[in-house]
């Protein structure tokens, strides 16, 4: 946090994300977290999984997608990965509705692994 210039919406969320990696209950962002599956086209060019679901521990390819399943932006996937990695570069060249909605999934993630709501999320600015 060198020069305080983080968004604290940006930290919290990395720092969640991070907490339950070291914990063991790290995320999947990039390949499929039910089978493993890595996120590539017909073509072999590489893409993002559409679906990210808390209970089956991230992204989910089309085959193992679940009813209830979110459907997040690229984008959203990218920051993501970078808020889990520390990438600092691409977390601050996130766009607000980006940042906004992986703040959402990290808030449902973290609460899934948990066993229960966090009243707290509610009152920081997020």
């Amino acid at each position: 946090m060198a020069g305080g210039h983080r968004q604290p919406r940006h930290v919290l969320d990395s720092y969640l994300l991070r907490a339950l990696a070291i914990a063991g209950y790290a995320p999947a962002f990039v390949d499929c977290a039910h089978c493993g599956r890595p996120p590539v086209t017909a073509t072999g060019e590489l893409t993002h999984h559409r679906w990210f679901n808390p209970s089956m521990g991230g992204v989910l390819c089309s085959t193992c997608r679940i009813p209830g399943s979110a459907a997040p932006a690229p984008e959203t996937l990218t920051l993501l990965g970078a808020l889990l990695a520390g990438d600092w570069t691409v977390v601050e060249a996130a766009e607000s509705r980006h940042a906004k909605e992986a703040t959402g999934l990290v808030a449902a993630f973290v609460q899934w692994q948990l066993e229960r709501g966090l009243r707290s999320l509610a009152y920081v600015e997020r």
